[in-house]
């Protein structure tokens, strides 16, 4: 017989745990970004629990009369910033996450089983995500290969694609070097595109990086938590109308209630964005992955590619063998101290092991600058080689955390 009582008390012990913890760490996780309190505080209100259908507005098309003010918050906030961030006609807040997003535009295409979907990227080896979704949709993957982990060939990508017609060229562009668009969307002929941009959406819509959209992709999408200090959702937006239509026809089939609270909070996310980060973040966050980079190498722990100045994004890459230690103890010990970080085995040129990947995204939108990085590369580098300063470490990185203060979010409304 189950104790429900017993496991209720435990769960709500965990969580709060999980909470306390939250407040005293500093995440360097590269696919998370918490987000402001703003954007989190539409889950505790009323649209958590709700849907609604009728985002084009149609007089017959109330079904749930009642949804008519919570609505307004996408349609009259969520979707017109999203059509100002992304510079699209066409735009869809409808998906439920990165992958979804990825998903919906594999299943708006016009082509037969067995098509192939040319995927480029720079950022993992081997078989990734996409590529098993790819092929759970009945189509057939094929990864553009390239002699420089951190920048896809056009010419390569112009072969790749002559020789293999694709129904559809998926750019992931979440490696530690934003990808060369500008050149690779040249090399797809009359393919369509797709760009992933979920590790790039706060310098594109910041504008640091350029749109692929005005560079000719077909569409983008990506998860809005990423990067993104935004919930746990997805976008969409697409250049043309027919490409537009198509994605339109594969949510209707394939959502049904988009998670109105996760809308509502992504419409509040981006109008804190645009009126408190913006390109000032954008390049907070390139800054402070470069001097995070610099410190860690400092610090006895040098990422990857210091040739090109380790990063032009949000990411680093560690292998801590440097240090005489595997990425997974690194990792515990790291988290152990309050510093969190993610271990991946597919990053190119290290030949499956471990390593460290690191991104700043959430730190520096919690008050993260390129003064504090000395700090924190120290205690990460006395975490990883000194499990006896554990305590030590926690002690030091609460002190820190507490002493940051964001700059990137609306007066009165702290980080998390």
């Amino acid at each position: 017989m189950v104790d429900v009582e017993d496991l209720l008390s435990a769960g709500l012990d965990a969580l709060s745990s999980h909470q306390r913890r939250a407040a005293r760490i500093i995440s360097l996780v590269p696919t998370e970004n918490a987000g402001s309190r703003l954007a989190g505080a539409a889950y505790g209100t009323d649209a958590a629990a709700r849907a609604f259908f009728n985002i084009d507005g149609e007089p017959g098309g109330w079904t749930l009369p009642s949804r008519r003010h919570a609505a307004r918050i996408e349609t009259d906030v969520t979707l017109p910033l999203l059509h100002d961030a992304t510079g699209a006609s066409y735009v869809s807040a409808r998906p439920l996450s990165g992958t979804q997003s990825t998903t919906l535009v594999l299943a708006s295409l016009d082509a037969p089983a067995g098509a192939t979907v040319l995927i480029v990227h720079a950022a993992h080896e081997g078989v990734c995500r996409t590529a098993r979704l790819v092929r759970r949709m009945r189509y057939t993957d094929v990864h553009v290969r390239h002699a420089d982990p951190y920048r896809p060939d056009p010419a390569a990508l112009a072969a790749a694609t002559a020789a293999h017609r694709p129904a559809l060229i998926l750019f992931e562009d979440g490696g530690l070097f934003p990808l060369p668009l500008a050149e690779l969307l040249t090399a797809t002929g009359a393919a369509r595109t797709h760009v992933d941009i979920s590790a790039t959406m706060p310098l594109i819509f910041g504008g640091l990086l350029p749109n692929p959209l005005h560079l000719g992709a077909d569409s983008i999408g990506g998860s809005t938590h990423t990067a993104f200090p935004g919930p746990q959702h997805g976008v969409l937006a697409m250049r043309t109308a027919p490409v537009a239509e198509a994605v339109f026809a594969a949510e209707r089939d394939l959502i049904a209630s988009h998670h109105l609270a996760a809308v509502c909070a992504l419409g509040l996310a981006l109008a804190e964005f645009q009126s408190r980060a913006g390109l000032a973040y954008a390049r907070a966050i390139v800054r402070t992955a470069r001097a995070l980079g610099d410190a860690l190498a400092a610090a006895g722990l040098p990422p990857l590619a210091a040739d090109r100045g380790y990063t032009g994004g949000h990411q680093l890459w560690v292998d801590t063998r440097t240090a005489g230690l595997d990425a997974a103890r690194a990792g515990e010990r790291l988290a152990a101290g309050g510093i969190d970080a993610e271990i991946r085995d597919d990053l190119p040129g290290l030949g499956g092991a471990p390593a460290l990947s690191l991104g700043v995204a959430e730190a520096v939108h919690t008050g993260l600058t390129e003064s504090h990085t000395p700090r924190l590369a120290a205690l990460m580098s006395l975490a990883i080689r000194d499990p006896d300063a554990r305590d030590r470490v926690a002690f030091d990185v609460r002190a820190l955390r507490q002493h940051l203060h964001s700059p990137y979010v609306l007066p009165g409304r702290p980080a998390r």
